[in-house]
């Protein structure tokens, strides 16, 4: 196993983001008349040189990223979309390298580490759990491969932070250098491009909604939300063998094309009136709208599973007034405090369940197995997902979009924002062939 020794630390160019409490305020301010704030220099975020991250210990590896996603939690925080008094907070450390979702290649490794080498290209499951942070025993959700649920999030020897990018010592992947613990480490397939396997993260987090409630047959499935993990769901019930009929609600309309292409079977443009939002809603499921005062809405009849792809105060709302009496809602994307119509959660008897990263979970059944066998497989969610790209049930690397050189921040983060429309999903911080940072701005595709 080719090893290589760590260099004394030098510098590197990254994002930096900050939470300080003045110019938390300013830019929130500001941001309601235009979101450029947010990357402005009056906000906290900075492409900076700061120091190499060095391994925490014997047992990690330091890593070259090849593409850093921008996850919309990412995008959330640089944006200060999360109020101030989340409890979330208790999980970061500043000053941040953001970015959890990645491809890289193992750069250096530790005395300590076995099966893995220098040059291999793997992803990193991000959650910063028990053994990266050198807990023993491990809590009981960590035990159970529950890894996203620690209870250990801020102990251990690595400061608070529930994944990297969101602490002051890992780095992220929107730096062109993190490290990782060796138990986060995933191969990826020689078959897998580098443009799939940094969606595999925001991948897996929507096949583990699916398979945390698998939907029975005949249910009839609503999406709402037509981002990368909206879309992801729909891509991962049709790959898992679902034949539900699934109704997605979007907002845009390059979104509802992506979602036909990824198996939705109608696609509901929902308008900002509240009104005609339930209206149509209403007419897709065979139900019907029930005006209340004040522009609030209701819907008697609705669909078996809602999923909530948002993660808003609205979206939440409204994902559990679409949901027929004793339906369900699934909620995966990263809420927040929010104002919220809990009526509809006593009245209709609902079930909410939370579906938050990835774990080890029992394969769906069908996949190719190793050696041909037939016998149930536990696997972490990463590799189910890469088993479905192998099986040709999954074709995610056209959901990356756009990519961006680091030095091209702003850009990137206009995409996301003021360019949504036109048919931005997914966006990716681009390490790769780092001398062509020497050129000319505006490297997106």
């Amino acid at each position: 196993m080719r090893r290589r020794r760590y260099h004394p630390s030098t510098l590197m160019l990254a994002l930096t983001f900050e939470i300080k409490h003045g110019r938390w305020m300013l830019c929130r301010c500001l941001g309601w008349a235009t979101p450029r704030v947010h990357w402005s220099p009056l906000s906290t975020l900075r492409l900076a040189e700061v120091p190499t991250p060095e391994p925490c210990g014997p047992h990690w590896v330091r890593l070259r990223t090849l593409l850093g996603g921008i996850c919309g939690t990412d995008l959330a925080l640089v944006t200060l979309r999360n109020h101030p008094a989340t409890f979330l907070r208790a999980f970061t450390s500043s000053p941040m390298m953001l970015g959890h979702e990645n491809v890289a290649v193992i750069d250096a490794v530790g005395p300590g580490v076995r099966g893995w080498r220098v040059g291999q290209r793997v992803c990193v499951e991000p959650s910063l759990s028990c053994v990266p942070r050198g807990i023993e025993p491990s809590c009981r959700p960590c035990a159970e491969g529950r890894f996203s649920l620690c209870e250990n999030l801020d102990a251990g020897a690595l400061p608070p932070g529930a994944v990297i990018g969101v602490n002051n010592r890992t780095g992220g992947s929107w730096s062109p250098y993190f490290v990782a613990h060796a138990s986060q480490l995933h191969a990826v397939p020689d078959g897998v491009s580098d443009e799939a396997a940094v969606l595999v993260d925001p991948i897996a987090c929507a096949l583990h909604a699916v398979l945390r409630r698998p939907p029975a047959d005949g249910e009839r499935l609503a999406i709402v939300g037509g981002g990368v993990v909206g879309i992801g769901v729909a891509a991962s019930l049709r790959a898992t063998g679902r034949r539900n009929h699934v109704t997605a609600i979007v907002r845009h309309r390059h979104q509802g094309d992506w979602m036909r292409r990824y198996g939705a079977d109608d696609v509901i443009e929902a308008p900002r009136r509240s009104a005609e939002r339930y209206d149509r809603v209403a007419a897709a499921v065979g139900g019907r709208r029930v005006p209340g005062l004040f522009g609030n809405q209701g819907l008697i009849g609705g669909f078996d599973v809602v999923y909530d792809c948002v993660g808003t105060g609205s979206s939440m709302t409204d994902c559990m007034k679409f949901a027929r009496a004793g339906g369900t809602v699934i909620v995966l994307g990263t809420a927040h405090i929010s104002v919220v119509d809990l009526t509809p959660l006593w009245f209709a008897e609902l079930t909410v369940i939370g579906a938050n990263g990835r774990q080890i979970e029992d394969a769906p059944p069908g996949l190719a197995h190793p050696g041909g066998g037939l016998a149930p497989r536990r696997l972490h969610t990463y590799e189910i997902v890469f088993d479905l790209i192998r099986d040709g049930r999954l074709d995610i690397a056209p959901l990356l979009t756009h990519t961006f050189r680091l030095k091209d921040y702003r850009a990137a983060f206009e995409a996301l924002t003021v360019g949504r429309r036109q048919g931005v999903i997914k966006v990716a911080f681009d390490h790769r062939d780092r001398a062509a940072d020497s050129g000319t701005e505006g490297a997106s595709t």
